[in-house]
């Protein structure tokens, strides 16, 4: 489960394919989520419910300032949680004008297994501080799993993308440079819990070390309505199937499905 949860993240690392065409000012500008919005997902493998996972955006206040807070929590549940307990917590704070991460926090417990870490972004000195690996140098525009969910919905989906257009992504995860390639494959109407939405499509990328061995093996559903946000997620596991699906929200930006 945890692992669905990840990709639903990492599909909005796709923020580097624009990166050299956005500006601060148009960052700043935020049409794709409130302070307060909340995203509920349900998590199955068949027909049986294996765990649940949301992200919550708040402020948070520094001095006389406010940055995002915003926090992801994924938990197996039911059946599931008797083979693999997972609750899994994953923190970021974002200026407020660029969207870029100011420091990341990963919190996990899974089974006896436990793990925690805090990494401090310096950008325009091109290096991260992980608390327990050290200094590490990135590229400028490196960010953790939540800042680039939220500044890719802030800022870069709005803007035009072709059929087949590869995304290169880089991110900073488990104290390394974490890269992927996600691939746009049109447009598509899902039904969901919500009605009949209209989405943009994503597979991964098949290359060397690549979890997937099919474009199909993974298949990502997002909402082409303003808001951009995952509907639905398939994954092919060894084990099986495993789907994740919206089913709750709080304080929506833009009508859910309406553009």
């Amino acid at each position: 489960m945890k692992y669905i949860f990840f990709f639903v993240l990492m599909l909005f690392f796709s923020s580097e394919i624009y990166s050299q065409e956005t500006t601060l000012d148009s960052i700043a500008k935020n049409s794709a989520f409130n302070v307060g919005e909340e995203l509920r997902y349900e998590v199955k493998y068949g027909l049986i419910k294996g765990g649940e996972a949301k992200m919550r955006i708040d402020l948070f206040p520094v001095g006389d300032t406010y940055v995002y807070h915003v926090k992801a929590v994924a938990i197996t549940t039911g059946i599931a949680a008797q083979f693999a307990r997972i609750y899994d917590i994953y923190e970021s704070y974002i200026d407020i004008t660029t969207g870029y991460p100011i420091k990341s926090v990963r919190n996990i417990r899974e089974n006896n297994y436990t793990k925690y870490n805090e990494v401090l972004f310096f950008r325009e000195e091109k290096y991260v501080v992980s608390v327990n690996s050290g200094k590490h140098k990135v590229p400028y525009n490196t960010l953790d799993i939540l800042s680039a969910f939220y500044y890719a919905r802030r800022s870069l989906f709005d803007k035009p993308i072709s059929e087949g257009e590869t995304i290169d992504i880089t991110t900073f995860f488990e104290d390394d440079l974490y890269p992927l390639k996600i691939k746009y494959v049109g447009k598509d109407r899902i039904k969901t819990k919500f009605g009949k939405i209209n989405c943009l499509k994503f597979v991964p990328v098949l290359e060397k070390n690549n979890p997937f061995e099919k474009e199909d093996d993974l298949q990502i559903w997002i909402s082409d309505d303003g808001n951009y946000i995952p509907l639905k997620i398939k994954m092919r596991l060894p084990v099986g199937n495993a789907k994740a699906s919206l089913i709750g929200f709080d304080n929506l930006k833009n009508d859910l499905g309406r553009k």
